[in-house]
């Protein structure tokens, strides 16, 4: 009776731990359903279209979601200043706050980053990080200063030094390509100081990062007023966000409430994923050169299908990827009549004139393809000198065996009798038969003949062999 006892006793201990560790553990899961969610993106490589349609699918699924914050982790030298337009503005309508976030540590955000940086609600850096240099690089000319000097304001001259001056002005007036550049450094300033002054960032120092192309360390940053926060790790920079007070679309003050908030990404998409792989340059280029060899060899191979359905399938993905990408249409026409003249070689007798030229377009409209000069987005020259080596390699493996095709004996059809030997059956005046690969055939020769004589066809004419006696 005593031991029935101290079992209930235990039953009844064990049932009470059990339901304060399940009231316990519904009290942490109620507390975590209500935490705030905080949204993560990653912002790595070089900026282009992949990256702002991930970036704008971001923001729209932590609106969606309801979330506190969504932060842009930042890794980039740059990209394309249309892509980075098209992210800003996403963030600038964005109904949540958008933080930017440049770590690990030996990250960078720089050239298109920087403005990326500016137009986010709130900006971190960690340990280790540069941000800067945001001079635009996609307009040419050369390397002249962006702006014109001038003389000094202020100073007592007479006529003789204005006239002087007037004259240096003229020697320094800017060329065309000078104008232009000057316009694009002009409208980068003007975009990126409209950005930190909206943001309350330091808008002399985005200037002197645009036009000068000055960077700034994480903590230069955070004393020149560029960043906000300086934080290790994600969750430190949750920390420091927590209560402070950003301004959204429409003026709207809000202040952001991070305590305990759980971290979500938001993963890239199986779509995302292969954008991102097709449209760098050097894929794109790949694919369209894998194209036409694939539709080169279907050719010679009488259309085969197989072949030529992969090589239409190449060369579509190809150019649509170079549809998202700054391509130089000079560069563009150049590799088109390159490859133009690797197929007219096999159809006219140049000597090989025709397939060098062809190669030699080639690889010039394989280098300018490109019309941009930012890091990541230009084609590898050694890919461009790979690809020419392997077409001109095989445009003329093709035609010499076509070459040596038309060089070897034909063995079907009445022209096979050409060079075969047979001896003459009957022969008068010129003409009689001939026996020639088990067959009687009727003969002329204009050598004098007789039956017995061994002969070799030389000709034709219908079906009556011309012969020479072998001698």
């Amino acid at each position: 009776m005593v031991a029935w006892k101290q079992g209930l006793r235990w039953i009844s201990w064990l049932a009470a731990a059990a339901g304060a560790a399940a009231l316990t553990a519904g009290a942490l899961t109620q507390e975590r359903a209500g935490a705030p969610v905080v949204k993560t993106a990653e912002l790595t490589g070089v900026i282009g279209p992949a990256n702002a349609g991930y970036i704008r699918r971001a923001i729209t699924r932590a609106e969606r979601a309801g979330a506190g914050m969504l932060i842009i982790e930042m890794d980039t030298p740059g990209g394309l200043d249309t892509t980075m337009r098209d992210i800003n503005r996403a963030i600038l309508a964005s109904e949540i706050p958008v933080a930017v976030f440049v770590h690990p540590s030996g990250a960078r955000a720089t050239s298109a980053g920087a403005y990326i940086l500016y137009a986010s609600h709130l900006a971190g850096m960690a340990p280790g990080t540069s941000v800067g240099a945001a001079t635009p690089v996609q307009m040419g000319g050369g390397d002249e200063p962006a702006d014109p000097p001038s003389p000094a304001r202020g100073s007592a001259q007479d006529d003789e030094d204005a006239e002087d001056n007037g004259a240096a002005r003229e020697r320094t007036a800017p060329s065309s390509a000078q104008a232009m550049r000057n316009k694009v450094v002009n409208d980068s300033v003007a975009y990126i100081r409209s950005l930190a002054e909206m943001r309350g960032r330091n808008a002399d120092w985005a200037e002197e990062a645009v036009r000068e192309g000055v960077s700034a360390s994480y903590s230069q940053a955070l004393e020149l007023g560029v960043i906000e926060i300086v934080a290790p790790s994600l969750a430190a920079f949750l920390e420091e966000a927590d209560g402070r007070e950003v301004t959204l679309a429409g003026g709207q003050l809000v202040t952001l409430a991070l305590e305990g908030a759980r971290i979500e990404a938001v993963e890239k998409t199986f779509a995302e994923e292969a954008l991102a792989v097709i449209t760098d340059p050097n894929i794109a280029f790949l694919l369209l050169n894998l194209g036409f060899i694939g539709l080169l060899v279907s050719f010679y191979n009488g259309l085969e299908p197989v072949t030529a359905i992969a090589g239409v399938i190449f060369i579509i993905i190809g150019f649509y990827a170079l549809n998202t990408l700054p391509v130089n249409y000079a560069g563009a026409a150049l590799i088109i009549l390159g490859l133009v003249l690797l197929v007219s070689e096999a159809f006219f007798a140049s000597s090989g004139l025709l397939a060098l030229g062809g190669l030699a377009a080639f690889a010039i409209g394989s280098l300018m393809l490109m019309d941009t000069e930012v890091d990541g987005l230009q084609i590898d020259w050694r890919l461009i000198a790979g690809t020419t080596v392997a077409l001109g390699a095989a445009t003329f493996f093709l035609v010499s065996y076509g070459l040596a095709a038309q060089g070897r004996k034909v063995t079907t059809g009445d022209k096979a009798l050409i060079g075969m030997t047979g001896h003459v059956v009957s022969w008068q005046d010129g003409g009689g038969y001939v026996m020639v690969d088990g067959e009687r055939w009727r003969a002329e020769s204009s050598d004098n003949l007789n039956p017995g004589d061994p002969v070799r066809v030389a000709g034709l004419d219908g079906l009556t062999l011309k012969v020479k006696l072998i001698k």
